[in-house]
């Protein structure tokens, strides 16, 4: 595409191309930007938090065309927008302008938001819904010293991933509240800011930047103008040549007046001061930390009964045997167990009388 020079607007206003009248040129793959301006975009370090908009520019079409597009035109029959889907973006345009020396400059333009969850139509113009406002806002700057972003060496262009210097003055932001009329249709808010110049250039910005990530986030510019007012410079400094002296006649002498003391006044004694001694530092009492209790006891532990313990018959072989059964064998074995336990007994009776017989010896 061939560029052709912009066109300056009438005197007074310093911007190129400020209603973006001008031819335009590709900065990306699917951006246009107006000739004398750049498009500029912040990138945070949080992958995914913030997006690279598109920039268009709008254009009036032959038939004058819908009631949407010429919603977007303040000035002429060209403006410039910027937007993103589902997305945050932070980003905007802006233009190096000379200027007289130290002037005091006024940055001014027209501005319009579009910020909507879904689709809204009002007038055939789609708007900003009723419950989506304070999403977006726009606002304009002015670096007074004139600073420009440096060129990408591989491509010579201006680079965009940039955030505005510093030291930029800028106006009120503009909110999409603002620019939603009484009658629901989106409408063009002015904005200005002024500041001194530090020097012969000075750098405008325009910032458009989202909260939420919503279907339609779009930031619409036209109208643009850059006033300046030259200061008046201080007066120079020059010497002034002396005047030659005129040689006069000599004068009569005329006695020296006798300068007459001028009594001084005594000094009055200034007392000694005291010496007070230096405050020594009182240490802050500190109260001992209050004891902690002890802690709870746990509670005793509730007694359990033992459960009674039913005996177990176990047959000879060593082999438990249920409650109630016997073997054969334990049978017999008892009964010649009761045997000899009598017949000890028996014996052992027989034997305590004999001994109980027997004389007692003298």
């Amino acid at each position: 595409m061939s560029l052709a020079t912009p066109p300056r607007q009438s005197s007074g206003n310093l911007l190129v191309n400020p209603s973006f009248e001008g031819k335009f040129r590709q900065t990306a793959l699917s951006s246009y930007v107006s000739v004398g301006w750049y498009p500029w975009f912040h990138q945070s370090a949080k992958a995914g938090e913030y997006y690279e908009p598109e920039w268009k520019i709008i254009q009036r079409p032959e038939n004058d065309g819908s009631d949407d597009i010429r919603a977007r035109l303040q000035h002429g029959d060209q403006s410039i927008q910027w937007f993103n889907t589902y997305a945050l973006h932070k980003a905007g345009i802006w233009q190096r302008v000379k200027v007289p020396a130290n002037a005091k400059v006024t940055f001014s333009a027209y501005l319009q938001i579009l910020s909507a969850r879904d689709t809204h139509w009002v007038n055939g113009q789609m708007v900003s819904g009723a419950n989506d406002l304070g999403n977006y806002q726009i606002k304009i700057g002015i670096d007074p010293t004139g600073w420009q972003p440096p060129k990408d060496p591989k491509t010579d262009q201006r680079i965009q991933v940039l955030d505005p210097p510093p030291n930029v003055v800028w106006s009120s932001s503009v909110h999409d509240g603002h620019t939603k009329a009484a009658d629901g249709t989106n409408q063009w808010v002015p904005s200005q800011v002024s500041t001194q110049a530090q020097g012969e250039y000075v750098t405008v910005w325009v910032m458009g930047w989202n909260k939420w990530r919503f279907q339609y986030e779009a930031a619409f510019v036209d109208n643009t103008s850059l006033t300046a007012v030259a200061v008046a410079a201080p007066p120079r400094a020059y010497s002034v040549a002396a005047a030659p002296v005129q040689p006069t006649s000599t004068p009569t002498n005329t006695p020296t007046p006798t300068n007459t003391p001028t009594n001084t006044p005594t000094p009055t004694n200034t007392p000694t001061p005291t010496n007070t001694p230096t405050p020594t530092f009182t240490p802050t009492f500190t109260p001992s930390p209050t004891p902690t209790s002890s802690p709870t006891p746990l509670p005793s532990p509730t007694a359990t009964r033992r459960p009674t313990r039913t005996p177990v018959a176990v047959s000879a072989a060593g082999a438990a045997m249920p409650p109630g059964s016997f073997d054969k064998n334990d049978i017999t074995g008892l009964t010649i167990v009761g045997g000899v336990s009598a017949f000890a007994l028996a014996m052992g009776l027989i034997v305590g009388k004999k001994l109980a017989k027997r004389p007692t010896q003298a």
